[in-house]
């Protein structure tokens, strides 16, 4: 990787990040039913298609420290859980959904990116139900399960819906 290629790729993460941290706190404005809806993760998935799985964990872990930011309600129950489960459940998300592109673009660009896009909220939101269910027990870790069930349709609906831009943004940014 030359210079100029290593730039815009720092450049390209730098702007994925800041788009992460922007959407995560408009985000905490945007309620349905009760449930905050994350926009975030369409920056994660497209650091992890775009620039890889590692970029993906990147944007994934600053996404993760902003969401942490808003979770008073987790830090008095454990905050060591607070803390595993804001930055891991993101993080990990951007690592397997640039795995799972590199895996199958080779078969299909198209499909590729759109398991991608839907893998995120899959790994994220079974990641903070099982850390919900570890670190926060009882019946608050029931009722965020059920929360999150809902969270998750919208989070899943909304990646569906953009992994076509996504593929634009793509092709754009290879040009």
């Amino acid at each position: 990787m030359n210079k100029q290629q290593n730039i815009r790729r720092i450049a390209g993460i730098a702007v994925l990040s800041a788009l992460t941290i922007i959407l995560t706190i408009v985000s905490n404005y945007i309620i349905i039913a009760g449930v905050s809806i994350n926009l975030s993760l369409v920056p994660i998935v497209l650091a992890a298609i775009i620039y890889g799985p590692y970029a993906g964990f990147f944007v994934g872990l600053i996404n993760g420290g902003f969401v942490m930011l808003s979770a008073q309600a987790f830090f008095a129950i454990s905050p060591v859980g607070t803390v595993i489960v804001c930055l891991l459940k993101t993080s990990i998300a951007g690592l397997v959904s640039g795995y799972i592109y590199r895996l199958i673009v080779r078969f299909n660009e198209i499909v590729s990116t759109f398991v991608a896009s839907l893998i995120v909220p899959v790994v994220n939101t079974g990641l903070f139900i099982i850390g919900s269910l570890i670190f926060f027990k009882g019946s608050f870790g029931s009722l965020i399960s059920i929360f999150i069930s809902l969270n998750f349709i919208i989070e899943f609906a909304i990646n569906l819906l953009l992994a076509p831009a996504i593929i634009r943004i793509i092709k754009a940014v290879k040009k």
